[in-house]
């Protein structure tokens, strides 16, 4: 008998036998794309995951060094000992939103079920429970926990509605176990037909049971259900693959898509699943993020036009103010852009006719959604990089609320993994690459400025605090120009190559703005500039892209998602300084998940005046002496940033008073 297998049914300390002996074989599903990453308590000799609630916060126990069972609690960063005072095994089950745990816990009295409200513990028992005990699996946002009670007239799950307990049995079955509760009540669990007959998956609601059984399976485990009915768990079958994870809502089922046996035991409203699996053939507790797009990497391109809707420059006309149009990528701009690509990295540039309300990009085929890519209320000509993921035939859909020229830019795309034509993504702490106003940077990277209609070659890696290795292929870049007066546009590239006919920023005011370029490295890792008047010049780096490897993440597109607006917020009043408390992006309704390690954002600032510059870096670090974007004339100003995360929350600092808006487009994680 494996842990593996008991952990479902086992009371620690006496581990009740429920089911039957059998062999984990290693297998390969196909659907329900996840991104897994290990969950494995420091130390332990095992890890067995049980609950995830909707900030990807996971309990679960483990085997110590010392023998002993203890509960554990992992917040994305750090694990946590929950250990129930005076108790010789602790074992954690289901977390809600709310951060209350339920789980149990062994004495010489038995087992007992227990709460933990943020370190508070108190312990519970079903009426008329014998030596068996109780033993909590789940827990909702409302506080009511089910789990199964081992009672001498048998097994059978409970219900404890704050103290209230009642009972349920699948009606001629055997050994019913509760084991998830939504905030609607229903409940996922398992059933028995006859005490030595197959497990059976239900779900209990309104009073009334629908058995769940996987096809071909000889048994059937549901183990976790979430506000939208998603049951999570897994099934034994008799022929090849033998086991597989699955989700199934309303009748229908869908295969968790692993190499590695996945046993998910718990699922969370953003469809974040736990368990185990086995990865190499070795047992591990997993966080499975869904993918909305298989893992996607860049491919790198040299600039290119893909459109420009000027009809003296060949285009067809502006988009018409309320109307959108669609362009398919791969065929626009002889740019050579496959139809393999999932996601492209553009630069967006608007010539309005006069005022321009905003401008949305997003993947044709889908509902345009509530954010906006940039703004330009003085009608001034404006670009802003953004991450579009690909639609139906490969289209990206544009909407203008008036009428505007618009040009998109390329310097390349994310397809599924396929190194090594394909590069993953290394975060970096925000830092400061070069600064043209300065003179004590490292050669090349400081004084003097930028001549206008002159190349610059700038040495990336000869910023050697930022810690930018020799492989990279590419550097996530953030570029603010400080012009001397109207600069019409500033173009980057990679150096050793033509200058290409595209544009990296536009600046006729001649103020302070900033624009963001995934720009691939040139000779000996340098990037070439050219301005075409005169500019000083600020460079600051966020992440870069290389081979795959330890470390290295892929591209997850999500549909264009509003996380904050602090209008919003409480009484809407807008901050300067540090934005309290910071802006907790897994707990957004984006459904991002745990795991993501990078956010894909489009920073918006509504300032009431001058704003020298707003910075966002990942949350537990100190300020970084960079900027995400600048708008000291006080106007509605937009910047896509990549701003890498430890524990899904990201800082934000404001020099004036400002309103803040971030949308995200998809996000980093392995």
């Amino acid at each position: 008998m494996t842990v593996k297998k008991l952990r479902r049914f086992a009371i620690a300390g006496l581990f009740l036998l429920v089911v039957c002996a059998w062999m984990p074989v290693n297998t390969s599903a196909q659907g329900g794309n996840y991104s897994f990453m290990n969950i494995d308590y420091p130390g332990a000799d095992f890890t067995s995951v049980g609950g995830i609630n909707d900030s990807a916060a996971v309990v679960g126990y483990y085997f110590g060094g010392d023998g002993v069972v203890h509960g554990f609690l992992y917040n994305g960063t750090a694990y946590s000992d929950l250990d129930y005072p005076g108790s010789s095994a602790t074992g954690a089950a289901g977390i809600n939103n709310s951060g209350v745990i339920t789980g149990y816990h062994d004495d010489a009295g038995g087992t007992h079920g227990f709460l933990d409200n943020q370190g508070s513990f108190s312990s519970f028992d079903c009426p008329g429970t014998g030596v068996g005990g109780t033993n909590p699996h789940g827990i909702n946002n409302n506080g009511v926990v089910v789990g199964v009670c081992y009672q001498q007239s048998g097994i059978g799950g409970f219900i404890d509605n704050n103290g209230v307990f009642s009972f349920i049995n699948y009606p001629g079955g055997c050994s019913t176990i509760a084991f998830g509760i939504n905030d609607s009540g229903q409940i996922a669990g398992t059933y028995r037909d006859g005490c030595s007959g197959n497990t059976h998956g239900f779900v209990y609601s309104n009073g009334a049971f629908t058995a769940i059984d996987y096809p071909g399976a000889s048994q059937t485990f549901a183990l976790g259900i979430n506000n939208a009915g998603v049951v999570v768990g897994y099934s034994d079958l008799t022929a090849f693959p033998y086991e597989v994870g699955f989700l199934w809502q309303a009748g229908q089922f869908t295969t968790i898509n692993s190499d590695a046996t996945p046993e998910p035991s718990g699922i969370n409203n953003g469809g974040a699943i736990v368990g185990l699996y086995l990865p190499g053939g070795f047992e591990h507790g997993f966080l499975g993020t869904p993918s909305s797009s298989p893992q996607l990497q860049l491919v790198p391109v040299l600039p290119c036009r893909l459109v420009d809707t000027r009809p003296q420059n060949g285009g067809s006309g502006p988009i018409l103010g309320g109307t959108f149009q669609s362009f398919p990528i791969p065929q626009e701009g002889n740019c050579n852009i496959p139809t393999t690509a999932a996601a492209y990295s553009l630069n967006v540039s608007v010539v309005p006719s006069g005022p321009l309300g905003y401008l949305t990009v997003w993947p044709t085929g889908e509902s345009r959604p509530g954010v906006a890519t940039l703004n330009s209320l003085d009608g001034r000509i404006k670009a802003n990089a953004a991450i579009v993921p690909a639609g139906t035939n490969g289209a990206i859909s544009v909407y203008a609320t008036n009428t505007t020229n618009v040009i998109l830019d390329i310097n390349g795309y994310f397809a599924p993994a396929s190194p090594p034509s394909t590069f993953a993504f290394y975060p970096l702490t925000p830092c400061r690459v070069a600064d043209t106003r300065k003179a004590n940077f490292p050669s090349g990277l400081g004084a003097p400025y930028l001549p206008g209609q002159q190349e610059r070659d700038f040495p990336i890696l000869n910023a050697t605090s930022c810690n930018i290795p020799s492989s990279a292929i590419a550097y996530s870049l953030n570029f603010s120009v400080v012009p001397h007066g109207p600069l019409g546009y500033m173009t980057v590239w990679p150096t050793g190559l033509p200058r290409p006919l595209v544009s990296t920023l536009n600046d006729i005011p001649g103020q302070i703005i900033a624009n963001a370029a995934i720009v691939v490295a040139g000779t000996t890792g340098d990037v070439s500039v050219y301005p075409s008047s005169d500019t000083d010049l600020v460079i600051d780096i966020n992440g870069y892209f290389a081979l795959p490897g330890t470390g290295g993440l892929s591209l997850y597109t999500l549909t264009p998602c509003r996380v904050i607006d602090t209008r919003k917020i409480g009484n809407g009043q807008p901050f300067s300084g540090n934005l309290t408390p910071p802006v907790d992006v897994t707990a957004s309704p984006c459904g991002v998940p745990g795991a993501a390690q990078a956010y894909v954002l489009n920073a918006t600032v509504v300032p009431t005046g001058a704003l020298g510059y707003l910075t966002l870096w990942p949350d537990g670090e100190p300020k970084p002496l960079v900027s995400t974007l600048n708008a000291l004339d006080g106007s509605i100003t937009n910047n896509m940033a990549i701003v890498p995360s430890t524990n899904g929350k990201v800082d934000a600092y404001a020099s004036g008073i400002t309103q803040l808006i971030l949308d995200i487009s998809s996000y980093f994680a392995p």
